[in-house]
């Protein structure tokens, strides 16, 4: 038995391409699969072209082989007849694999489907044909097999298949990754070079060795999901959900995102520790991963987990939320003890409600203060839309230069003449309307504003300290300007503040920062010395919010603090009237013995006013003594040398002018 040159080498080619698909069939089989649309298409694309590498070589084992001509005839015939069955199917299967790859099959139903494929069973029905035709391929010698007309057309479908994944793939370029348009370009590459040179000179055998090199290019940089899947969980992670949300909202595709918030895991991982409950978060993922692969589970935070569901009509996706809920009514098994976990589902639709992926992680993010449902769908996340709102309204705010500084005169407790003001901010937003500074300062923090807020509101400050404020005529002592977060409590914060002032030519004695007692509790570790930064540099800090929690008074006493604020309606609706006098006496009291300024806020009512009247403090404000005012209203006040008289029919506000 002797072989030529030639049938070695071709032989050699396919023998090395059946060996990359061999290894990448065994690889893909142990890779954990995300898309099983995908990894299925992927196979096929494997198996297919390693048939068409061991046809020829089977073919030869026969031909050379001690079988008579007949067996010999069958069994080449068929050899030649199964590598182009199953090589005309390459291309199409790659088409769909494309498809599925950028994400748009929701876009093809069953019609579209069936006029891709159209080609290929015309293609399959010529080859079914060809041993009465001889259409597709004939025979030009003994056991040799040469072109016919049919070779050609099925060159023409494969060239329209591969431009018109080329289309696709062009046209859906922004919905998938770098490393997935560089994988797929790689692959059509090699596949199209490899045909070409084969169409061009038949007897070099190379176009399997590129298309299986190429597929071993695209198992490596496609089908290998490893980065994407929650290692504690089975799961898979945010960066997956990041991935696949984005991937929805550019393709335009409606979906369900369905959020599980575990509201106590953090108590119980406190109790029983890390690892009883990493236990207990694979059950959790394990239940998640009952209601079906479409229903793809992520684990994006230790305490919540999201579904994202396409194509399911609302009656399923009610069904799998309050299946879901009824859960977690339920005990979870903890070992040796069950414990109850507090669980909230929210449902919203994407992309009517919730129209990108930051809005998505605003439900497990937004506070849900005062909601007792377990079960959060429809309306019942208006509360989100308002905050998605609010957020947009704080961006035009921005951009727009709407947000309005108002300033609350504050009052000597001694002769009740204007002497300090604080500084609030509000928003009157084009589409919203009014928004309470309470709402847009929470969105703000959350959605990262609020930074550039209070940079901004510095600024305004010290525009108008260097501007309008003469000290020795208008004799304001200084400005309370609130520090709107424990996130601005970072390093860079004293020397952002020192530019500002800096740059206005402001004394730094007329700025008082007002930090709220919670914030030491955020910021230990910067707080003092951010603190002695300030005040070092002349700036005055006051606490707000003060309840001896986070902060004792020995704290208190040692921090260079001037003085503190506390908030006397808050106290006298926490408690009824008995108990919420001694606690605002003892307060106010303790204050005055550590020697610092006691400032009063919130006296709003008569009764209020009536209260303070009764403990030793040295400044007060609030609605009953003055609203807040715009800065020349509060020039005025200045000018004029304002001071309150108290009657018994209310507040008489007089005008000083000491300069005449």
């Amino acid at each position: 038995m002797t072989f030529d040159l030639a049938l070695i080498d071709r032989t050699t080619y396919r023998i090395a391409a059946a060996i990359i698909c061999i290894t990448c069939l065994f690889y893909s089989a142990m890779m954990r699969k995300r898309n099983a649309l995908r990894s299925r298409l992927f196979m096929m694309l494997l198996v297919f072209t390693l048939i068409d590498c061991f046809t020829e070589p089977i073919a030869y084992l026969f031909i050379y082989g001690p079988f008579s001509d007949v067996i010999k005839w069958v069994a080449s015939y068929s050899c030649q007849l199964i590598y182009y069955l199953t090589h005309f199917g390459i291309i199409p299967i790659y088409v769909f694999y494309i498809i599925v790859t950028c994400g748009i099959e929701f876009k093809f139903n069953a019609f579209k489907r069936n006029i891709i494929k159209f080609p290929f069973y015309i293609l399959e029905v010529m080859l079914l044909l060809n041993p009465f035709t001889e259409f597709v391929f004939k025979i030009i010698g003994k056991y040799q097999y040469g072109r016919s007309y049919g070779i050609y057309l099925a060159y023409t479908f494969a060239a329209a298949y591969f431009l018109f994944g080329v289309y696709l793939f062009i046209k859906n370029w922004y919905a998938i990754s770098k490393i997935k348009r560089v994988a797929m370009i790689y692959f059509m590459a090699l596949a199209f070079i490899g045909t070409a040179v084969q169409m061009l000179i038949p007897s070099v055998k190379c176009e399997l060795l590129c298309e299986a090199i190429g597929l071993s290019g695209i198992m490596i940089m496609i089908e290998k999901d490893d980065d994407k899947i929650d290692v504690a969980t089975g799961t898979y992670n945010r960066n997956a959900f990041v991935q696949d949300v984005t991937a929805y909202f550019k393709l335009k595709r409606e979906f369900k995102a369905i959020c599980i918030r575990i509201e106590n895991l953090g108590i119980y991982r406190k109790l029983y520790g890390y690892e009883s409950i990493g236990d207990l978060t694979r059950q959790i993922a394990t239940h998640l991963m009952e209601y079906g692969r479409e229903n793809t589970v992520y684990h994006t935070r230790s305490d919540v987990f999201y579904m994202l569901v396409t194509g399911a009509v609302s009656g399923e996706i009610a069904g799998i939320t309050e299946n879901i809920a009824k859960r977690f009514e339920q005990t979870w098994d903890n070992g040796s003890d069950s414990i109850k976990l507090d669980a909230i589902v929210l449902v919203a639709d994407c992309p009517q409600q919730l129209s990108n992926i930051n809005d998505i992680f605003l439900m497990d993010s937004t506070t849900l203060k005062g909601n007792e449902k377990k079960l959060l769908c429809g309306e019942d996340l208006n509360f989100l839309l308002r905050r998605i709102e609010v957020e947009k309204a704080i961006g035009r705010g921005i951009s727009e230069k709407t947000f309005k500084l108002m300033f609350s005169p504050v009052y000597r407790s001694q002769d009740w003449r204007i002497k300090l003001s604080h500084v609030t901010l509000n928003l009157h937003d084009s589409e919203l309307g009014e928004i309470p500074p309470s709402e847009f300062m929470e969105v703000a923090e959350g959605s990262g504003f609020i930074d550039e807020i209070q940079y901004r509101t510095l600024e305004a400050v010290c525009r108008f300290l260097s501007n309008g404020v003469d000290k020795s005529d208008m004799q304001m002592d200084f400005v309370l300007v609130p520090i709107m977060s424990a996130t601005i409590l970072r390093s860079e914060f004293v020397k952002k503040v020192k530019e500002i002032v800096d740059h206005f030519g402001v004394d730094p004695s007329l700025i008082a920062f007002v930090m709220k007692e919670s914030y030491a509790f955020y910021a230990k570790e910067t707080l003092l010395e951010l603190m002695n930064g300030l005040v070092e540099y002349g700036i005055r800090m006051y606490i707000s919010d003060y309840e001896a929690g986070f902060l004792g008074f020995n704290t208190i006493a040692s921090y260079d603090l001037e003085g503190v604020i506390v908030e006397i309606r808050s106290l006298f609706e926490a408690d009824n009237e008995e108990n919420a006098k001694i606690v605002f006496s003892n307060r106010i009291n303790m204050i005055k013995q550590l020697g610092k300024v006691c400032i009063i806020t919130g006296i709003d009512t008569r009764e209020y006013y009536d209260k303070i009247s009764e403990v030793p403090i040295d400044f007060a404000e609030g609605d009953y003594l003055s609203p807040a005012i715009t800065k020349n209203e509060l020039q005025n006040k200045f000018w004029h040398g304002e001071h309150l008289l108290f009657t018994k029919d209310g507040v008489e506000r007089l005008e000083e002018d000491e300069n005449i």
